[in-house]
C-alpha cells in the first residue's frame, strides 16, 4: 500500500545527507563569510530567537537536513518533467523550490519583521543559492 514511499531509500538517504551538507556549506560561505562583511548582524540577538542555552536550539541547526530531506523526497515526484543532465534538472528543481518556498518565506520576513538588511538579503539570495546547490546535489545522487 505505501511501498511507493520507500522506493529508492538508499538514494533518498544519500541525496538528503549530501543536500544538507551542501546547504550548510553554501549558507556558511554566503552568510558568514561574504554577507557578514558587508551587512553584519547577530542572528541570535534578533527578536523571537530562543536562547542558545535552550536545548531545543539543537533542532535549529538541523534545519539544512530537514530541508534537504524534504527536497530529496519530493524530487522523485517532480524530476520527470525536467530534461537534460543532472545540472539542468537540479537547477530547475532548486529554482522551483525557491519560487514555492524561498520567496514567500523571505517576503513574509521582509514585510512583517524589522530585521537587519543582511538577514533579508540572506533570505532572498542565500536561499536561492543553497536551493540551487541542493537541487543539483539531489539530482546527481538520485540518478
Amino acid at each position: 500500500m505505501l511501498s511507493w514511499c520507500f522506493l529508492g531509500t538508499k538514494k533518498f538517504l544519500i541525496s538528503g545527507i549530501i543536500g544538507g551538507i551542501v546547504i550548510w556549506i553554501i549558507s556558511f560561505i554566503f552568510d558568514n563569510i561574504l554577507l557578514m562583511q558587508v551587512f553584519p548582524y547577530d542572528i541570535f540577538s534578533l527578536g523571537g530567537m530562543r536562547s542558545m542555552e535552550d536545548p531545543l536550539m539543537i533542532l535549529f541547526f538541523l534545519n539544512p537536513f530537514v530541508l534537504s530531506f524534504a527536497m530529496s523526497y519530493i524530487y522523485r515526484f517532480f524530476s520527470k518533467p525536467f530534461s537534460g543532465d543532472y545540472l539542468r534538472k537540479g537547477t530547475s528543481f532548486g529554482f522551483m523550490v525557491w519560487l514555492v518556498a524561498g520567496i514567500p518565506s523571505a517576503f513574509i520576513v521582509y514585510t512583517s519583521m524589522d530585521y537587519p538588511i543582511g538577514f533579508t538579503i540572506s533570505s532572498f539570495i542565500g536561499s536561492l543559492l543553497y536551493m540551487l546547490g541542493t537541487g543539483i546535489a539531489i539530482a546527481k545522487f538520485s540518478e
